[in-house]
């Protein structure tokens, strides 16, 4: 499709859903609220960070994924009377204003009021909690990646201030939400899960860490898109960490992991590659070993990307622990039925040698459908770009 139509399209949808869509609550930033309110109170950890990046190889409508822009500042905000709603993270002030900075950017305005109208934020389901509440839940959090590239770095910014809590609202029914929990130190006793009868909650004091990664556009440029829902950004601040606090735990460990990785997706629910022994097999010829990282435990799997020299992945959560690698690490993503620069950003901050072979022609079906991948494209790619893999 061509950009300026896809454009006008966008345009024309703001022109015709904000009108018709109606909200039991106003959307409002909580500056605004600052200044009506001066019990709100906020703890700054990082200013502004601007970042820019390459161009993505596989880029497409590039508006939804932008390569230049700022990260807002990071801190956290005790708000009094705060309540919070499901794992969608949707947080409000004592009147119901819906507060738009927590909301993530990889979704529009308009994406999230969709949500909102799906959401019981009737009195009957609030559940007042007494004490202080540390929020962590966004949308997405059952994701391995956005719960170790943006969660997790959510509980670092209250740590930062040694801010206090009596309960944390946030999943806990994963086995990687547990073993990082644990690792970090959090006293599971204190865990109110965001469902059931803490569907929607109010507490004495809402604490609510900024979001790691709110992406901001460049002033007076163009981003009718006001989403990049096709990128996850990892802040260096994030990142570095991530390797100082997990990395430590894995050292002077006896590996038998092969050093050349290949990263199965049998065992998704999603997005399988029906061929995939036979592009595992044709790697294996290669030195590559075959893992399940679902058959490991994070630690497990930081160890494997750590020591890894050469690792060959579908595109995924699973490349998240790119985060781990050493430097001039080669990483070869095969991509189905979608181009998302996440891995390609954090590749270019980490210093890694990242590879990104196209399959297939986009196509109007489901992104997340299974498909067969040619082995023809990928050994082409081989042989020109990395011939002595």
């Amino acid at each position: 499709m061509n950009n300026n139509i896809l454009f006008f399209i966008i345009t024309l949808s703001y022109i015709i859903y904000i009108p018709l869509y109606t909200t039991p609550c106003n959307i409002r930033s909580i500056y605004d609220l600052m200044t009506e309110n001066n019990n709100i109170t906020f703890y700054k950890c990082h200013d502004p960070i601007y970042f820019e990046y390459p161009n993505f190889p596989l880029t497409e409508y590039s508006f939804f994924h932008p390569q230049k822009g700022f990260f807002d500042q990071t801190g956290v905000f005790i708000i009094p009377q705060g309540k919070a709603c499901t794992e969608y993270g949707m947080i409000h002030d004592q009147h119901n204003n819906l507060i738009k900075e927590f909301l993530p950017t990889n979704y529009s305005i308009i994406r999230h009021l969709v949500f909102a109208q799906n959401i019981d934020f009737s009195q009957n389901r609030l559940q007042p909690i007494t004490g202080k509440v540390a929020v962590l839940t966004r949308i997405s959090s059952e994701i391995y990646g956005h719960w170790i590239g943006e969660v997790l770095g959510r509980l670092h910014l209250i740590k930062m201030h040694n801010i206090a809590y009596d309960w944390l609202y946030v999943p806990h029914n994963i086995p990687f939400m547990k073993e990082t929990l644990r690792l970090l130190g959090v006293d599971t006793t204190k865990i109110i899960e965001p469902w059931g009868k803490h569907y929607y909650i109010q507490a004495d004091e809402l604490i609510v860490p900024t979001l790691t990664a709110r992406f901001i556009p460049i002033p007076y440029q163009q981003n009718i898109a006001e989403a990049h829902y096709k990128v996850m950004y990892c802040p260096n601040w994030n990142k570095k960490w991530l390797q100082q606090t997990f990395l430590p735990l894995i050292k002077d460990k006896d590996t038998n992991f092969c050093k050349k990785v290949f990263i199965s997706r049998k065992d998704a629910k999603i997005r399988n590659i029906d061929n995939e022994d036979d592009i595992f097999n044709y790697f294996a010829t290669k030195g590559f070993k075959r893992y399940c990282l679902s058959n490991m435990t994070f630690l497990e799997q930081i160890e494997l990307f750590h020591q890894a020299t050469h690792i060959v992945s579908p595109h995924g959560s699973a490349l998240t622990n790119i985060i781990f690698c050493n430097k001039d690490t080669c990483v070869i993503e095969l991509f189905q039925n979608q181009f998302d620069p996440t891995f390609w950003q954090l590749s270019y901050d980490l210093a890694l040698e990242h590879h990104c072979i196209k399959t297939q022609e986009r196509s109007t079906s489901d992104v997340a459908s299974s498909t067969v991948i040619s082995l023809d494209i990928i050994n082409n790619y081989v042989q020109q770009h990395i011939p002595s893999l």
